[in-house]
């Protein structure tokens, strides 16, 4: 890997962090909220902001490890989706972290309505807690089997 790639894959890995810490942020902002009836104010709005600014961010950094690592080269072999590894960086991964942060964009764009408070709550809820479990399940952390990556690129795996 080179040094280029490896930074790359290196700031992906950090910003993961951060995307997943703004998108719990968002989704108990919500809920609290929902909850008690009150309305987003401008530092929840403010916090759904950075949410999609860190996603959008890492959805960047994400194209250029696709095309550093060559995934995309693996869909002129459709033998290499037998494997579960090739399937699920090729495939899998950026097609789920695609939908969370359309998910993430959604939310965002609720608050823009001219809605009622509550129904902005819900519906911001519910796309970012979606998302949330989706960034979550599609992330390659250490214990999955057989597409685990150590949780910053440079350590060792947990056992």
């Amino acid at each position: 890997m080179g040094n280029g790639q490896s930074a790359v894959l290196l700031i992906h890995s950090i910003l993961r962090y951060l995307v997943l810490i703004a998108t719990l942020v968002v989704a108990v902002q919500s809920v609290i909220s929902m909850t008690s009836k009150k309305a987003l104010g401008k530092g929840n709005k403010m916090a759904a902001l950075m949410m999609m600014i860190m996603c959008d961010l890492q959805l960047l950094v994400g194209l250029a490890v696709y095309m550093f690592g060559n995934q995309a080269s693996h869909f002129a072999d459709k033998s290499a989706f037998k494997d579960s590894y090739t399937r699920f960086y090729a495939l899998e991964h950026p097609v789920g972290m695609i939908l969370g942060i359309v998910l993430v964009h959604v939310g965002y764009s609720r608050l823009k309505k001219n809605w009622p408070d509550e129904k902005k709550s819900k519906q911001l809820f519910w796309c970012s807690f979606l998302a949330l479990f989706i960034f979550f399940y599609q992330t390659p952390w250490p214990y999955k089997k057989l597409v685990g990556r150590p949780y910053l690129p440079g350590t060792t795996m947990a056992q």
